[in-house]
Parts: C-alpha cells; sequence; structure tokens
C-alpha cells in the first residue's frame, strides 16, 4: 500500500513539475500584429498627436493675441505720454520767458491770499464752535 501511495504521489509531482516547466520555459510569443491592427494603432496614435499639436497652436495663438492687444495698449499709452511731454515742454518754455519779476510779483500775490485765507479759515472755525455751543445750550435749556 505504501508502493502504491508512493507512485501515486510520484506521478502527481511529475505531472506537476512538467506542467510548471511548460508554463515557465515554454510560453508562447504573441502573434505577430496583423497589418491592419498595426495601421489602425498608428492611425489612433497619429490623431492623438495632431490633437495635441492642435491644442498647443491654440494656445500659441490666444498668446500671441493677448500680447498684441498688449502692445497695441503701450503704443497708445506710449502716444498719450508724448503728447503730455510735448504739453509740459512747451509749458517750461513759456515759465522760462516769463521774466522774473512778473513771477515774483505772482508770488507775493500768492503769499498774501494764503494769509488772508488762514485768517479767514481760523475766523470761520471759531464762529462755527461759537454757534455748535449756543444751540447746545439753547437745546438743553428747551429740553427740559
Amino acid at each position: 500500500m505504501a508502493d502504491i501511495l508512493a507512485s501515486l504521489i510520484a506521478a502527481v509531482a511529475s505531472v506537476l513539475a512538467s506542467y510548471l516547466y511548460g508554463r515557465v520555459f515554454h510560453r508562447k510569443k504573441a502573434a505577430p500584429k496583423s497589418y491592419s491592427q498595426r495601421l489602425a494603432e498608428l492611425t489612433d496614435s497619429l490623431t492623438k498627436a495632431s490633437a495635441d499639436v492642435d491644442a498647443v497652436l491654440k494656445e500659441l495663438s490666444e498668446v500671441a493675441r493677448q500680447r498684441e492687444t498688449a502692445v497695441r495698449q503701450l503704443e497708445s499709452d506710449l502716444a498719450s505720454m508724448e503728447g503730455r511731454e510735448q504739453e509740459l515742454k512747451a509749458r517750461i518754455e513759456m515759465l522760462q520767458s516769463t521774466p522774473i519779476p512778473v513771477a515774483e510779483h505772482f508770488a507775493r500775490l500768492l503769499e498774501g491770499r494764503e494769509g488772508r485765507s488762514a485768517r479767514r479759515d481760523y475766523a470761520l472755525f471759531g464762529a462755527g464752535v461759537l454757534i455748535t455751543t449756543v444751540i447746545a445750550i439753547a437745546i438743553q435749556v428747551f429740553a427740559r
């Protein structure tokens, strides 16, 4: 009985070993793809690459459009600054041609106005404080 059992175990081990040997060392290579399958895969790959290139070109176009808008804005700003520069140069030339006594006269006129303006502001402030105080006292008297 032990001999039979040993023979059966040896037979099962032999079948199992040959199965594993076949799986490990004699793997079947995948069948080569047909021409139409390879062509289909290449076409799909080319379509994806074309879509990627289209997306990149669209993005480049958008960036170029934005830069063009920015350049146009800068050009218009530059033109307006050049106009302002010309105006300022004209004013400077006009002021340079103004005689010094005339400039001093205008300065004296402005100083007098500033002094009178400050005195007037203080007087108005004081009058406002006085009127506010009188109104507050009147409200307290009539509220009782």
